[in-house]
């Protein structure tokens, strides 16, 4: 590897790390999904449930296993309730997924395409939110990169006892993501696996060298038990997570039985479009270099000779198995694309190279594509900083219950919000505020009391109501769509 290719990929890994570091720190929770997955973990802190996460008291949330939730509630005992708590282990996970991902493809590519890879990996727009984002689908990205890299070695490692444990690795991969999402983590190492132990004709060896038997047992002692004390604990939870959550979910874009949500309905095949902006700006390269871009004179780089090799064919169908599997679901977000990115970045930085095999400066010069992303977050934070008040891209509370904390007359006010339910007010009072509906009584009821009260409500829906119904409120500030109120 030349000193100046190292030294930018250092370089631009260390931009795009030092922004998500300002991002988790500084910016505000995304209401509902990261308000949401912070206040679950609060929740078990809360109420001392980490058996079953609570959604709300006493209502257990069904919707995931505990693995994340774990992770970010022992943060917020360490390091108490923050954004950074609550992003921390997202974002050391990312790490782990960078760190075990530029060492497969050191080995499979060698120093210099495994720096590149990298320098991909991190720069891609998926890759870069995620990082910071609370949400499960990093520890999954996770869990899944563990095993399919883990087969690998333990396929080709010439060290028979090395093998054998990168094949229980393999195993404790898939027993951890069960703990992480489900099932779903079988099927995205499967179904690349099969197909590709079809194409390579890898029968043999992946019955000789893997101990299906041994390492499905340590599977099942990894994940299985939790999920016995679960349903034991909250019955019922067996049937909506492994019927509704992995059947329904994915055959009907349309299913009403969530019970924590609402279905992401979309067309089927659209999760290909989510990745050509997931990836980005990766994928338009990819995409330019596998269908036009010169190799050599009269050649083309093509699927057929960028894949070819069982390396090269293991790490592509690697990339595509959450596309080929999501194509007929209509129920999909734009982060199921994930955990095909780190074989993705690999493929990325296999085709510049190639494309550029004897020009090793246009090699270099291609790696400032990864600034692109690092830089436009260095700028969307920057506008945070300078005008948070002024960007209506987002919901979020933190402010209003900042103000209503800062101007309250007495640690026995109260803080209420009435309409759906606002997660970043739950976890920024620590469970303190009130819900109440929009009735008119639940309104006036407030008037009634003996305490100071405060309320957060949509402005829509205070411009919708009579008037009279707040002429013992006045409005303290507004924010977005939301605005504070407080009793007269």
């Amino acid at each position: 590897m030349t000193k100046a290719f190292s030294n930018i990929s250092l370089a631009i890994i260390g931009i795009a790390i030092l922004t998500r570091l300002f991002g988790i720190i500084e910016y505000p929770l995304h209401d509902p999904t990261e308000a949401r997955y912070a206040e679950i973990p609060r929740l078990i802190i809360e109420t001392g449930n980490w058996i079953m996460p609570p959604f709300d008291y006493d209502v257990p949330f069904w919707g995931k296993p505990p693995l994340t939730f774990w992770l970010t509630a022992i943060s917020f005992k360490l390091f108490g309730y923050s954004e950074f708590a609550a992003r921390l282990p997202v974002f050391l996970l990312a790490g782990l997924v960078l760190w075990l991902s530029y060492c497969f493809a050191k080995v499979i590519l060698g120093a210099k395409k495994a720096a590149f890879s990298s320098t991909v990996l991190i720069s891609t727009a998926l890759f870069f939110i995620a990082s910071g984002a609370v949400m499960t689908d990093m520890a999954l990205c996770l869990c899944i990169s563990l095993s399919m890299i883990s087969f690998w070695h333990a396929l080709n490692n010439p060290d028979e006892q090395q093998a054998r444990k990168w094949s229980y690795l393999f195993f404790a991969g898939l027993g951890f993501g069960l703990l992480v999402k489900g099932p779903i983590v079988g099927v995205l190492v499967l179904l690349p696996l099969f197909a590709w132990v079809i194409l390579e004709k890898q029968w043999l060896a992946t019955w000789q060298k893997v101990p299906w038997f041994k390492g499905s047992a340590l599977m099942l002692l990894i994940s299985v038990p939790w999920y016995i004390i679960a349903e034991i604990d909250s019955p019922g939870f067996i049937n909506y997570f492994l019927v509704g959550e992995h059947f329904m979910r994915f055959v009907d874009a349309g299913w009403h039985g969530d019970l924590y949500g609402v279905a992401h309905k979309h067309p089927h095949g659209k999760i290909w479009l989510l990745w050509l902006f997931a990836s980005f700006p990766w994928s338009f390269i990819f995409l330019g270099s596998v269908l036009s871009w010169p190799l050599r004179k009269n050649k083309t780089i093509t699927l057929k000779n960028a894949c070819q090799g069982s390396m090269h064919s293991y790490l592509f169908l690697w990339a595509i198995a959450p596309m080929i599997f999501f194509t007929m679901s209509g129920n999909i977000l734009y982060t199921y694309v994930l955990p095909g990115l780190p074989a993705f970045a690999m493929m990325v930085a296999e085709m510049i190279s190639l494309r550029f095999d004897t020009n090793a400066s246009l090699q270099s010069k291609w790696l400032y594509a990864g600034l692109i992303i690092p830089i436009a977050g260095l700028v969307f934070m920057a506008l945070v900083w300078t005008a948070p008040n002024k960007l209506n891209f987002e919901k979020n509370q933190k402010y209003l219950v900042e103000i209503y904390q800062n101007t309250r007359q007495s640690e026995k006010s109260q803080l209420s919000y009435a309409g759906e339910r606002l997660f970043s007010i739950n976890f920024h009072t620590q469970g303190q505020a009130k819900r109440i509906t929009l009735a008119v009584s639940s309104i006036n009821a407030l008037s009634n009391n003996s305490i100071e009260d405060y309320l957060i409500i949509e402005k829509d829906h205070l411009n919708r109501l009579p008037a009279e119904h707040f002429k013992n409120f006045e409005i303290v500030e507004e924010y977005r769509k939301h605005a504070l109120l407080k009793e007269k």
